[in-house]
């Protein structure tokens, strides 16, 4: 099948359309939690997230069954395949018969604590092989999130499954029930392996009845799905949480009003490799992703509500004792049941979620303090914001926003701020004003007396999300070269092309793609680079990066990456590799993208489209049309960018016409949305930044500083604190003093896009606010950088700073409170006093302890030494996983986002209706400068 990665037949979800925007736009600002990914080792990577963290369970089946302390139950009422009996040696129970494919079979949990929206590693052992043969058959397992505040667990009821459309078009065999919540029930007789019952209704022995269901009253009325009634089949409902405003619902039709295949975290396939290994990132919803679940969303008794994962395993026995013939094709060779028909739900393991509360916001009337900036430091803002609102008490509240930079320097540069009017605070990797001097008309602004401080330390990255055949998901760190990622940003490969479609008609491309490859992955130095990798082969899928559109230093360091590579930075102006085959796209060439300043975006400059051609008079004209941005939408933010990845969802469309489908521009007839990618074909990937990558568990990239020509890419790094910290080492100043990494400089072994991230305070303004900033800074340069997940903490995805860092952030604090009149003190826990001197901006100078430097002298701001027990960071004690931030009253600046992002799709057309993470746009080069409040 082709597909097209588009912006989509969005309108699908109608009326929705208004809530997923302000989902989406609020969920930018608001928090997210952390999860991060397990390793065979156990090791633990700050940057990155991956690791188990101390909340991590390992769960036998034979032990399954978890109270909500995640102790195996010991009692066995109402449970019909007990842990007693599942760990006997002689089981007895109904459905013991399915025991010996699970026997052996262990799950680890990397997080079970303080989780919030994000991503847990489920990682299992003791498997039986999955047949692959492009279709579900037997031995694999299903996922779930369910609610339930029993000690013994939740029933299926209480459980997010059942999406359709979750396989996608390559499984159109797909069997009837394993992604339902319908099954046959039995007709006279129970289980038996040697003449199993038949279907009430009269279907054979193959198609899994279930004896156990006739017990449930609740599962037979109503029942409205086809050939359904009290004595031929059964339905399991869905029961919203208590005081979620919805109502028990039946079929499939019902309960898509509570979650469908776009905005599900269920897993209907996940299988087991050859070595009865597997390994997936589980995506966890809170309360704000899944109302209807409501897990962290407190309860009367000030509680948050419980929540599980469930697994239930699959193997090759049906309900009534038929066994498939896995490994072969025909009717008898798969599964056809439901995981949540009763004799299945009984070979459960279900996992205790203990999700952090979704705090209440303090009151409308609450004074607000604002902040804004880059997005890379959302994660540890919201954290330090929410441990300092709490010991506030409301009194006032610390307000963040993440904003693009233009903003930040108009908003932080505003005359108000002296009566105390508008963000006095906002977070930048660059010089205030500096995004000006990318463009021969840029003007950099006159600029009032600024003070930088940093505190932070992360990196853009690249991660991935692949689970193909077999091998299932892969956790090996793709390796990328500044070449291969030349061609992956410039529509190089035909996929990535809108007139190349075949399956379509007559489109085959433009001349000089025709020997390109279809993808990366079959790109011949990607296939040297990464061996492990099979290449991609599902028809039409484009396997290009999803990127966001905003113009941001972030983008222009990965140009800055690339062309530093005489190789990448010559084949980008037109000048071919004798020893790569790829031919670059002239229209890119046009643009000359390795000369001159580097570009601070990434452009879709292939003028090509897909023109279908039809003719008719609608009004407003058929949407036939597909170009580049269609093909390849740009992602909302990397928050966005990170979530879609990690759920596989593609917002694409296939070549399939459906004359019922309503168009962006409201014509009737569209394209359909392809949606999620099917199990075993999963390639995504992403443009982002290492807090969010480590927030979903993304696998990320490890970068090469040779040009891999001939597979052997030289100095591959991938980030961790030791690889930033080196990089970190090799900074120098810029022109205001603030610290630069070269990523095309650095050290080997050292990850070469690594940012410090500062709080740009303007001087100019009352003694109240400069205060206000000098705690904020002095508590996210001290108690801050403790890595961890409370409240306060450093999430993952951040380097803590180093001491010559918090030196400089606690100069800035003694120079604000100096400011507002008060006596400056060294913050405690920033280690010690400061004695680098605040880096202070005056129209364009820099002032470094008293003396005034200009050009960024050598004597400007200490770079950073890095000593090697600054690099070695354990987790702590508590839980390293998620903290979800509580939302504070929306502010001027986040109304003022809203608005922005509403008008942005609003030029675009409609937005896929997804969760936060899965909202492709369109946004002009430049945002409005926000009004003062």
């Amino acid at each position: 099948m082709t597909t097209l990665r588009s912006l989509g037949a969005w309108l699908r979800w109608g009326g929705a359309i208004v809530a997923a925007v302000a989902l989406a736009a609020l969920g930018f600002v608001g928090p997210h939690g952390v999860a991060r990914a397990a390793t065979t080792s156990g090791s633990y990577n700050q940057m990155t997230g991956i690791g188990l963290t101390s909340s991590s369970v390992t769960v036998p089946w034979t032990s399954g069954l978890r109270d909500s302390s995640n102790q195996p139950l010991s009692s066995s009422a109402g449970q019909l395949a007990p842990n007693s009996d599942r760990a006997s040696a002689s089981p007895t129970g109904p459905v013991s018969f399915m025991y010996p494919s699970f026997k052996n079979l262990v799950v680890t949990v990397s997080q079970t604590k303080d989780i919030g929206h994000g991503g847990v590693t489920v990682k299992w052992t003791g498997g039986v092989p999955t047949a692959d043969l492009g279709e579900p058959q037997g031995n694999y397992l299903q996922m779930m999130e369910c609610y339930g505040d029993a000690t013994t667990g939740p029933d299926p009821e209480d459980c997010e499954y059942g999406s359709v459309g979750m396989f996608g078009s390559s499984n159109s065999s797909l069997p009837a029930y394993i992604n339902s919540r319908e099954g046959d029930l039995c007709g006279p007789g129970s289980a038996n392996l040697q003449n199993p019952p038949r279907s009430a209704n009269g279907d054979g022995t193959d198609y899994g009845c279930d004896p156990q269901e006739g017990q449930f009253p609740s599962h037979l009325a109503p029942c409205p799905g086809v050939d359904c009634s009290n004595d031929l089949s059964f339905s399991v409902p869905f029961d919203p949480v208590a005081g979620s405003g919805g109502s028990t619902a039946y079929g499939e039709q019902n309960y898509n009003q509570y979650f469908n295949e776009f905005d599900t975290d269920e897993v209907q396939f996940a299988p087991t490799n050859s070595s009865g290994d597997g390994q997936l990132q589980f995506e966890t919803l809170t309360a704000n992703e899944a109302p209807y679940l409501g897990c962290g969303q407190l309860e009367s008794g000030g509680q948050p509500e419980n929540c599980w994962l469930v697994i239930v395993p699959r193997g090759e026995y049906e309900p009534n004792g038929y066994k498939i013939q896995s490994g072969t094709t025909g009717a008898p060779s798969e599964l056809q049941s439901s995981p949540l028909a009763a004799s299945n739900w009984a070979q459960r393991i279900q996992v205790h979620l203990d999700f952090t509360p979704l705090q209440q916001d303090c009151p409308l009337s609450t004074p607000e303090v604002q902040t804004e900036g880059t997005q890379m430091i959302t994660h540890a803002v919201n954290s330090w914001q929410l441990a300092l609102n709490q010991q506030l008490n409301c009194k006032f509240a610390y307000e963040y926003s993440a904003t693009p930079e233009g903003q930040a320097t108009t908003d932080v540069t505003s005359p108000g701020l002296s009566s105390g009017d508008g963000n006095g605070l906002v977070f930048t990797t660059i010089p205030i004003g500096s995004e000006e001097t990318r463009y021969t008309t840029g003007i950099p602004p006159d600029l009032p007396d600024i003070v930088y401080a940093p505190v932070a330390v992360a990196a853009p990255a690249f991660g991935f999300n692949i689970d193909e055949g077999p091998g299932g998901y892969d956790t090996t760190p793709v390796k990328l070269t500044p070449a291969l990622m030349a061609k992956a940003l410039t529509q190089v490969y035909r996929f990535d092309l809108p007139d190349y479609a075949p399956a379509v008609g007559d489109f085959p491309g433009p001349t000089w793609s025709q020997n390109n490859p279809k993808n990366i992955t079959f790109d011949s130095e990607f296939q040297g680079l990464n061996p492990d990798v099979a290449p991609f082969s599902a028809s039409g899928v484009s396997l290009a990066p999803l990127e966001i559109q905003d113009v941001n230093a972030l983008s222009q360091q990965v140009w800055q990456w690339i062309d530093g590579n005489p190789t990448a930075d010559s084949w980008l102006d037109g000048t071919p590799d004798k020893s790569d085959p790829v031919t670059a796209d002239p229209q890119y060439v046009k643009a000359k993208l390795g000369k001159g300043i580097a570009d601070d975006t990434f452009p879709r400059l292939y003028t090509g489209e897909l023109n279908l051609g039809f003719d008719d008079d609608s009004n407003p004209p058929k949407a036939e049309v597909l170009g580049s941005t269609d093909l390849l939408p740009y992602t909302l933010n990397y928050d966005t960018g990170a979530s879609t990845v990690v759920t596989a969802v593609d917002p694409g469309v296939s070549d399939n016409w459906n004359n019922f489908n309503i168009a962006p521009n409201n014509s009737p007839g569209y394209w359909s949305t392809d949606g999620p990618e099917s199990p075993g074909e999963v390639f995504m990937w992403t443009v982002d930044d290492t807090p969010d990558l480590a927030a979903y568990g993304l696998v990320p990239a490890a970068l090469c500083s040779g040009d891999g020509s001939n597979g052997t890419g030289s100095d591959c790094v991938d980030p961790s604190v030791a690889s930033v910290g080196a990089a970190l080492a090799s900074a120098k100043k810029d022109s205001e003093g603030l610290i630069e990494v070269n990523p095309a400089k650095v050290p080997s072994g050292a990850y070469p896009l690594v940012d410090v991230i500062y709080a740009a305070v303007n001087l100019d303004q009352p003694a109240a606010n400069l205060t206000d900033y000098a705690d904020f800074i002095k508590y996210a340069a001290g108690a801050g950088q403790t890595a961890g997940s409370d409240p306060g903490d450093l999430p993952p995805g951040y380097m803590p700073l180093t001491s010559s860092l918090k030196a400089q952030a606690n100069s800035v604090v003694n120079e604000l409170l100096s400011r507002a009149g008060q006596h400056p003190s060294s913050p405690s826990g920033s280690g010690g006093a400061a004695s680098s001197g605040a880096v202070t901006s005056d129209k364009g100078s820099t002032s470094v302890s008293g003396s005034t430097v200009g050009g960024g002298a050598s004597s400007a701001t200490t770079v950073p030494s890095v000593s090697p027990s600054e690099l070695d960071v354990v987790p702590p004690s508590a839980q390293l996983a998620a903290s979800n931030t509580p939302s504070i009253s929306p502010g001027a600046v986040r109304d003022t986002l809203v608005v922005v992002v509403l008008g942005g799709l609003g030029s675009a057309g409609a937005g896929i209706l997804l969760r936060s993470g899965r909202m492709p746009r369109r946004r002009s080069r430049r945002l409005p400068p926000r009004a003062s409040p």
